[in-house]
């Protein structure tokens, strides 16, 4: 958590306010800071504290309820509380459940807004609970009258309509409306994805003739192939109009961009965010037939066949995001990783050198992984700093999962294939997405076990080789040293007698 937030916080628990009552007073000031803001006596000669106080309650407690503190008191938390951002609050406390701020969101969000700088229309922006925090750059660039917010989140629906009254704002997509443009963007944090690619699927093509469609599809529904998710990828994956599909890293996002005419073949690339830009590795186009008949749809695995690999195929194979979270995973908030990083794990950890990247298994102590946190304990797990030691890695609850992907990369096969990946992106942060399309065969809970033990045992029969062929290493070179030193010349005996 950051110091402003800390400290900001400590000021409202110094007056008895604690949890979502700090995030209702910060909607408080925001939106008395709307309405001063709105006054053209205010702008040209200001307002004193008492009368803030007293607009304060005679505007504000119908909305917000009752304020139950002195006006010093209003005074001292009024202006500190525009010195942080209320969604960055709201993502690194948890005192909100159901909305994140997803600045993760900024590098494609910013190309989207732009494009639809220049276009005309209605524009649908859907799970508006996932980048909320980019509602103020959306409503700052582009007019009001031509947006429409859709999040399926309860408190994300009522905290816009308390922060922004004069957007609209809706908690249920509008059934069988046709706009001009959709940008939907969802990592799958607050619902099942698999849920979410059933709503996107079935409104798929609900744009006009001239419009166009971004539907970002978290990575975990487009790896979960089976059943009604597999016909709703390969349905759109069919549509004439499917101009492109990008895997955003380290996102966790399948955008499906649509454009306003028909496209012969969908382009295909990996887009990899580097800094306030990103950079992408495309693959050959192909024709949407061919998309939709892969057994398993991946642009990974595609990259990785182009490059001489049979991909793993069987959608009922586990995919490594099926067993882990990667580090800064987008779906998990901000609160929930610190909580995560509480507990007793296994950590794969990835370091790239040139060319090269090495792997090393980790045990990060903690609280047990089947213990219930209490409220202080949860309390001091979201307070704390962030452990960021500027290790990249997977996490494990479970060590034997870890002990597998281990394995499977260090396996020759597998060295191949993640040195390929290295070299479709530049940062490490990028590749653990790309490693954690990868699939392994499932394996029962007896096998598990025995993988455990063979483990285990060869990790250790390992050291105790290494330590023996370092001692033995060690004796050869200092054989060696004793015929290589020159000799020590002879020192003569005291003459005793002379004293």
């Amino acid at each position: 958590m950051t110091k402003e937030i800390e400290s900001l916080i400590a000021r409202f628990e110094a007056i008895g306010l604690r949890g979502v009552a700090i995030i209702n007073e910060l909607l408080r000031f925001r939106a008395l800071d709307q309405m001063i803001s709105a006054s053209a006596e205010v702008r040209e000669w200001g307002i004193t504290a008492d009368k803030l106080y007293t607009l304060a309650k005679q505007s504000t407690e119908e909305e917000f309820g009752p304020i139950t503190y002195s006006e010093n008191d209003f005074g001292a938390l009024y202006g500190p509380s525009f010195a942080v951002e209320l969604m960055d609050v709201i993502s690194e406390t948890g005192y909100l459940e159901g909305i994140d701020a997803g600045r993760q969101w900024t590098v494609p969000m910013k190309d989207i807004i732009e494009e639809h700088k220049h276009t005309d229309g209605i524009i649908l922006f859907a799970y508006i609970e996932e980048y909320a925090a980019l509602a103020e750059d959306i409503l700052q660039e582009l007019p009001a009258d031509r947006l429409i917010f859709y999040t399926p989140s309860e408190s994300c629906y009522a905290l816009f309509k308390k922060l922004y009254p004069l957007a609209p704002i809706t908690n249920e997509w509008p059934e069988d409306v046709i706009f001009d443009h959709i940008v939907a963007a969802s990592t799958g944090i607050f619902q099942a994805p698999v849920k979410m690619m059933e709503e996107v699927a079935s409104r798929v093509m609900n744009i006009t003739e001239v419009g166009t469609a971004h539907y970002f599809i978290p990575l975990a529904a487009v790896q979960d192939q089976v059943g009604m998710n597999r016909m709703a990828i390969q349905y759109m994956l069919l549509q004439r109009r499917l101009e492109s599909v990008r895997e955003w890293a380290p996102l966790g996002a399948v955008e499906f961009f649509y454009t306003n005419r028909d496209i012969k073949k969908v382009a295909l690339e990996i887009r990899e965010i580097m800094n306030d830009s990103w950079r992408s590795t495309p693959f050959i186009a192909l024709p949407h037939e061919v998309l939709a008949s892969m057994d398993t749809f991946s642009v990974v695995q595609y990259g990785l066949s182009l490059c001489g690999f049979i991909p793993a195929l069987n959608p009922q194979d586990t995919a490594m995001g099926d067993d882990g979270f990667m580090k800064n995973d987008g779906r998990l908030p901000l609160y929930m990783r610190r909580v995560f990083e509480a507990y007793k794990a296994t950590r794969l950890e990835v370091e790239r050198k040139k060319g090269r990247v090495d792997l090393k298994i980790t045990q990060v102590e903690g609280l047990a992984p089947d213990t219930a946190m209490s409220e202080e304990q949860f309390a001091t797990a979201v307070a704390a700093e962030s452990k960021d030691d500027g290790v990249a890695y997977w996490m494990f609850t479970n060590p034997v999962a870890a002990y597998i992907w281990y394995a499977y990369f260090k396996s020759e096969e597998g060295s191949k294939i993640l040195t390929t990946l290295s070299h479709m992106v530049l940062t490490t942060e990028a590749l653990l997405q790309l490693m954690g399309s990868c699939r392994r065969r499932i394996i029962k809970k007896d096998a598990l076990a025995v993988l455990e033990e063979r483990f285990e045992k060869g990790r250790s029969a390992y050291k105790d080789a290494l330590a023996q062929a370092d001692a033995t290493w060690g004796a050869e070179l200092e054989a060696m040293a004793q015929v290589i030193l020159p000799e020590a010349p002879e020192v003569p005996a005291e003459d005793t007698d002379n004293k």
